[in-house]
């Protein structure tokens, strides 16, 4: 497989941009296990509407406003969804051979905001050490939703198929879906998505509204 990579610094400065940008949220944030209403499983149990209040080292269970009793050391499941926002970047674009142009690994600055769905997996998990039973709470969070935003593109002889001469830097819109897993505040994830270069070349660019796919990195912000 033959691939073209393009750098650009300005992805790195975009992601740190992306990195430092939600120092005003709160203190509770998705993946942290909190006070609300959850699904709750226990062992085979099939799920249960609950309530939780949540402490610095225990998690009260409330069903039907009556606390529910859960014998010591055993584990357990809470989850709930929310609707999810993200800022996102795609560092790197995987473009398919388009007009005889071999596949493509492009790295150009872009930014989107993501709107989707998204599931919080909160695991208590009990473990027996040599000096006892030690609580483990174990995360993960998952999203499915769409984003859009802008980015650039580099436009040339060869991605015009010869139809200009020129070598610039195109602006884009872009918009696609992804799927993304949560790892604390960072998101990482996998997006399909379309390119649109606003300018006089759009007739001729060969990937105008073609897909591709990206890896995506980003901060939820809710």
């Amino acid at each position: 497989m033959v691939l073209g990579l393009r750098k650009s610094g300005t992805v790195l400065v975009l992601a740190s941009a992306l990195l430092s940008s939600c120092s005003y949220r709160s203190t509770l944030h998705k993946y942290e296990l909190q006070d609300g209403p959850y699904k709750y499983r226990q062992a085979h149990a099939p799920p249960e509407d609950v309530y939780l209040k949540v402490t610095s080292d225990t998690i009260l269970v409330y069903k039907d406003g009556v606390r529910v009793s859960v014998p010591p050391s055993t584990d357990q499941l809470f989850y709930r969804g929310t609707p999810d926002f993200d800022v996102l970047t795609i560092p790197f674009k995987y473009r398919p051979i388009s007009e005889g142009f071999p596949r493509q690994l492009t790295a150009e600055a872009n930014g989107s905001v993501y709107f989707g769905w998204r599931v919080d997996r909160f695991r208590i998990v009990h473990k027996k050490t040599p000096i006892g039973i030690k609580k483990y709470q174990v995360h993960k969070g998952f999203s499915f939703g769409a984003f859009g935003g802008i980015g650039a593109a580099t436009i040339t002889p060869w991605t015009t198929s010869y139809r200009t001469q020129d070598e610039y830097t195109g602006f884009v819109f872009t918009r696609g879906i992804a799927a993304l897993i949560g790892v604390n505040s960072l998101t990482f994830g996998l997006g399909l998505g379309w390119d649109y270069l606003t300018d006089r070349d759009k007739a001729i660019w060969i990937y105008q509204n073609k897909p591709w796919l990206g890896l995506t990195i980003g901060i939820n912000l809710n």
